[in-house]
């Protein structure tokens, strides 16, 4: 089995280092901001749209594989009972983020002062 050299990944190349980096920015800045606002800032209030808007949004923003929604055909109420082993089960690289991100998410709507 032949292993993969970096030569075959996507670069890019830093503006003042000349250094090369893999590539991963597969979104655009102006996309993911705007799936931020559409979503309820409560997650108990998140319907399955929402859930796969967030999705995407924390993938794409920290450069994560694309997660399939049908991982998480869900509301956010079912998000709350999820453990972070459900969440690694789900989506092994990346899943402890996604369950911190929601976990943030949920602690801000529970803790807010109105």
């Amino acid at each position: 089995m032949a292993l993969q050299t970096a030569e075959a990944m996507p670069v890019i190349y830093g503006p003042s280092s000349g250094s090369r980096l893999p590539s991963y920015t597969r979104y655009s800045t102006r996309d993911t901001t705007e799936e931020q606002d559409n979503l309820p800032k409560d997650p108990r209030l998140w319907t399955r749209e929402h859930v796969a808007q967030w999705l995407s949004y924390v993938t794409n923003s920290h450069g994560l594989p694309e997660v399939p929604c049908s991982r998480f055909l869900m509301n956010g109420k079912a998000l709350c009972l999820m453990s972070p082993t459900m969440f690694l089960s789900r989506v092994p690289l990346g899943g402890k983020l996604l369950y911190k991100d929601f976990q943030l998410r949920l602690c801000s709507a529970l803790y807010s002062v109105n």
